[in-house]
């Protein structure tokens, strides 16, 4: 489909096993047949630019949305700096900054254990204005060095009588930030207790604040369920010692699923699975899985409808839309989506991926492989590398970058760059009408940009 014309700004050198040209010395590259897991797929490069945010990073994210909470960065002063001067930087941190503690260990800390520097830092902090929570993160060094902080902060929480919880965030055994925005999930469950049961409904994951706004929400407050906890946005440690009380927790992003497999082991509290996810035949199951667990068979008929007139509504969108994409191709950068999801879904649609970047793959991703396998075999590897991918752009040539790059850059190599990330705060068929008309608006973007400009050139 491509209509642009560019010279390799650097020749191949070498020949993988996989068939694709890479520089003398590189990882090879596979395509999505040739691997199982995200254990199989290699970066482009040893040295990897821009790289991963740790698991610290992703723990504050998740921190900065809880009302009052406070937080203790416990490590080295090179980890206790990075996450001060990210919570001081302000915009999605907010006002974290007034909260984030640093705790820096010293070599003899290091050597003869930080238990008593760690109850001396609480107590400091507990002297200064009781917090209403307080989160210890531990980083590399002191899941290395053994302390029990578990422990430790346990007795401190009894003494002191404040809310103190663990979250652990060592990056040598995670791919990413995502490991510790679960960890910071998960723990808040030493804060909650059990409570009188109620007829509500817990929304676990969403990482942004207009949950309220989205087709999921509006099917709750269709059902009439009223929702006991939205974690971690919009809520304190009180709403979270509540959020047994629920009957249901829905999980609409899959960091929340450690948190809700371990409220299920502790109080028996069932959940549901309902990502972002694109797929219209997955979204209408997630519904009907939700209806199963909660409705009386006089409210299914009204909700079964709902649900039909959404469903249909975006089928016409899809019929109109389709049409449109076929034959373009593209890279996949990052989205918030779920990203074998949403590549599975975008073959479907005729769209053609010539490289998927991957952060995350479990077996429950196996079904959308498959769907990719039916009609392609990209190929795969690592994201937040892209500096040595920018060596293969000339050579696989697509029309569209869905992801994080370079707008101008990739403009000049005839690829639209586009970043999905408002699709991130949509759910049900409310993201798949979106999806699509996001799609819509890049084939424009490209006939207008590229093949017009193109053609101006050439005139």
């Amino acid at each position: 489909m491509s209509t642009f014309s560019a010279s390799p700004s650097l020749q191949p050198r070498c020949q993988s096993p996989s068939g694709l040209s890479r520089p003398e010395n590189s990882p090879p590259i596979k395509r999505l047949a040739q691997v199982k897991s995200l254990e199989d797929i290699q970066p482009l490069s040893h040295a990897v630019f821009p790289g991963s945010h740790c698991p610290l990073f992703g723990s504050l994210m998740l921190i900065r949305r809880i009302r009052n909470a406070s937080c203790l960065v416990v490590g080295t002063d090179e980890c206790t700096y990075y996450a001060k001067s990210s919570a001081m930087a302000g915009g999605d941190f907010g006002t974290l900054a007034e909260r984030c503690y640093s705790l820096v260990l010293q070599p003899t800390d290091i050597s003869f254990g930080s238990g008593d520097k760690l109850n001396a830092a609480i107590e400091e902090i507990t002297a200064q204005g009781k917090p209403e929570l307080l989160f210890v993160i531990t980083t590399c060094v002191v899941e290395l060095i053994g302390d029990d902080f578990d422990s430790l902060c346990a007795r401190a929480a009894a003494r002191l009588n404040i809310a103190v919880t663990v979250i652990h965030t060592e990056h040598y055994r995670s791919e990413n930030h995502l490991a510790g925005m679960e960890a910071a999930l998960t723990a808040c469950l030493p804060i909650m207790r059990e409570q009188p049961p109620q007829l509500a409904v817990n929304i676990l994951g969403p990482r942004h604040d207009n949950f309220a706004k989205s087709e999921l929400a509006e099917c709750l407050n269709t059902i009439g369920l009223p929702i006991n906890l939205v974690l971690p946005s919009d809520c304190d440690i009180t709403d979270i010692v509540k959020a047994p009380a629920a009957r249901l927790n829905l999980v609409t992003d899959r960091i929340g699923l450690p948190l809700a497999q371990a409220m299920l082991d502790r109080f028996g509290l069932p959940y549901i699975y309902f990502d972002r996810f694109v797929t219209p035949r997955t979204i209408e199951n997630a519904y009907l899985d939700l209806f199963d667990k909660i409705l009386k068979p006089e409210t299914r008929q009204r909700m079964e409808e709902w649900l039909n007139s959404k469903k249909n509504a975006a089928r016409r969108i899809a019929e109109r839309v389709t049409p449109k994409l076929q034959g373009y191709s593209y890279i996949y950068g990052n989205t918030p989506l779920p990203q074998l999801e949403l590549n599975a879904y975008l073959t479907e649609l005729g769209l053609q991926p010539k490289l998927i970047q991957l952060s995350q793959w479990t077996t429950a991703d196996d079904t959308a492989v498959n769907r990719i396998l039916a009609k392609y075999n990209p190929y795969v590897t690592r994201n937040a590398n892209i500096a040595p991918l920018r060596d293969m752009y000339d050579i696989l040539r697509p029309e569209f970058y869905f992801g994080h790059e370079y707008f101008e850059r990739l403009l000049k190599k005839g690829i639209v760059q586009r970043a999905m990330d408002r699709l991130g705060q949509a759910y049900g068929f409310q993201l798949n009408t979106q999806l699509l008309l996001f799609l819509e608006e890049s084939i424009e973007m490209y006939q207008s940009l590229v093949v017009k400009g193109a053609q101006n050139v050439a005139d």
